[in-house]
């Protein structure tokens, strides 16, 4: 029996609606520097009451030359939940945390130091975290600049990416364009076969947004987080790929290799990755399907001789979902 499985899209919407019961971070001074203290204030939304009960630890990453990525972390996700990465919780019900100061927190070298242009801050503990929130970080060379609401955006994508649009906080929870996908007032013009740009208007300071391809939630780019604007005016981003969907099949115990043949990849063979017990799977690219119907069948090797019995296999293609299929026989 066929079903489609699609645990990934909890993860989806979930990320899609960590906004809502976001807090708010600020800093001191406004314009932090790499060579001075920085203290991070949290003030946590009424969603967020496990940071009155638990201990809560700090998460960071810097961003380099304003590219929007995530880069030189202090310290492994994992490592972080120690004393060091604890913040302080005060009796207003607030946070803090103290850099004091952001070259030797990270050890930088001084020819980085130029290209340190923002902060990326997660709180969490074991159980529970925040969306990240951004922190711009100004060296002597970047004074800091008014924000106007007006944005560029260019973003690299996979080879093979008909449309991108930006989708995000644009507005409150219930506004037309609160993350609205595909909207023709957030869409990018094709540049190149891997570049898409465009100038928006109106935009957020505290915008937070991911690029999409379509208009469901599950046509987005694969991503935990979703990317902070941090009053930026010029943004340059890279989408690695977009939400795959996942074939995994299981077949005859004595089955040695698997191989896949569909519309995705023009009915070659593609070798299958064996996932232990029987199973093996594959990763089907939205940019290799034209349309929402993939059509596939299974081989035992690479030979039209091999092929699974019965007709080809037709299911509509989901990002962010796992197909699961079985074969009892070849």
């Amino acid at each position: 029996m066929k079903k489609i499985y699609t645990a990934f899209m909890a993860l989806v919407l979930s990320v899609l609606s960590l906004s809502v019961f976001a807090g708010e971070l600020t800093v001191t001074p406004e314009t932090p520097s790499p060579d001075g203290a920085i203290v991070l204030t949290y003030t946590p939304s009424a969603k967020q009451n496990w940071m009155s009960t638990e201990d809560v630890f700090i998460y960071t990453c810097l961003e380099l030359d304003k590219n929007g990525e995530w880069a030189k972390e202090k310290a492994p996700w994992s490592k972080c939940n120690t004393k060091s990465f604890k913040w302080t919780k005060k009796s207003n019900g607030t946070l803090t945390y103290t850099i004091s100061n952001i070259k030797s927190y990270f050890g930088l070298t001084d020819e980085e130091v130029p290209h340190v242009s923002g902060l990326f801050v997660i709180l969490k503990n074991d159980k529970n975290q925040t969306d990240d929130k951004y922190v711009a970080i100004y060296t002597d060379s970047k004074k800091k600049e008014k924000f106007t609401g007006t944005v560029k955006f260019t973003v690299q994508v996979p080879a093979g990416t008909k449309e991108v649009w930006v989708a995000g906080t644009f507005g409150e929870e219930g506004d037309p364009l609160y993350w609205k996908h595909a909207d023709s007032k957030l869409q990018l013009k094709k540049v190149d076969e891997t570049h898409f740009s465009g100038t928006l208007k109106n935009v957020p300071a505290n915008l937070h947004y991911l690029y999409v391809w379509g208009p469901r939630t599950d046509q987005s780019e694969y991503r935990f987080n979703h990317r902070p604007l941090g009053s930026r005016s010029v943004v340059n981003d890279v989408v690695d790929y977009w939400g795959d969907m996942t074939l995994n099949v299981t077949v005859p115990r004595s089955t040695s290799e698997v191989y896949v043949s569909g519309n995705f990849n023009n009915w070659g063979y593609s070798r299958m990755v064996d996932a232990g017990n029987n199973s093996w799977t594959f990763h089907v690219a939205p940019t290799a399907v034209d349309g929402d119907k993939i059509e596939y069948l299974y081989y035992y090797k690479d030979s039209a001789e091999a092929v699974e019995s019965g007709n080809k296999r037709v299911v509509k293609f989901q990002g962010f979902s796992t197909q699961y299929d079985e074969i009892k026989i070849w």
